[in-house]
Order: structure tokens, then C-alpha cells, then sequence
């Protein structure tokens, strides 16, 4: 499955939060090629979330913000599917009660 944008840049701020800073381990911790990751590193970096100070990058407190939001939404996300599997399971243990009960 393809990752969006929003994963790849949380997944960025992840590994950079835990002092993966360096271009190439930012790759293979993330799983980008190297034209990939230098230009969402660029672009984080122009958007005021990141910083570079001599060759590692280093999260603004502006990308210490967006990276609480990611895990705040990914943590949103996996109660919503959660709560998706609970609702279909029922809803698959109701049907075959009803084709039981139609037999």
C-alpha cells in the first residue's frame, strides 16, 4: 500500500525525533530514496519544522507541534479502525445468526 504524504513526513519527524538525524539512516529508517528524502527534507525544512546544523537535522519547536498532531491523529486512527473491525465483526456475527434463524 502506498504511504500518503501526511505518513511520510510524520514518519520523517519520527525518526529525526529519535535522533536518526542524518540523511542516509533518514532514508533507510523511512524507506525513501535519496531524490525522495532530500526533497521532503527540504521541504520541512523550509516550512520552519525542521533545521540543519552541520549535516543532522533537528526538529523546530514548530516540528515538535506537527509531530504531537501525527501521533495525535495516528492514535485517532487506530481507535476509528478499532471501532470499524468491532462494528463489522458484529455485524457479521448478527448475519449469520439471521441466516441461521431463516434456515
Amino acid at each position: 500500500m502506498r504511504r500518503s504524504r501526511d505518513d511520510i513526513i510524520g514518519d520523517i519527524l519520527e525518526a529525526i525525533d529519535s535522533n536518526i538525524n542524518r540523511i542516509s539512516s533518514i532514508m533507510k529508517y523511512v524507506n525513501l530514496s535519496a531524490s525522495l528524502a532530500k526533497k521532503y527534507l527540504s521541504m520541512l525544512n523550509e516550512d520552519g519544522l525542521i533545521q540543519e546544523i552541520n549535516g543532522e537535522y533537528k526538529l523546530t519547536e514548530k516540528g515538535r507541534k506537527v509531530l504531537e498532531q501525527f501521533r495525535n491523529m495516528r492514535k485517532i486512527e487506530l481507535e476509528l479502525a478499532t471501532i470499524i473491525y468491532e462494528v463489522r465483526k458484529e455485524l457479521s456475527v448478527n448475519e449469520k445468526k439471521d441466516q441461521v434463524s431463516h434456515s
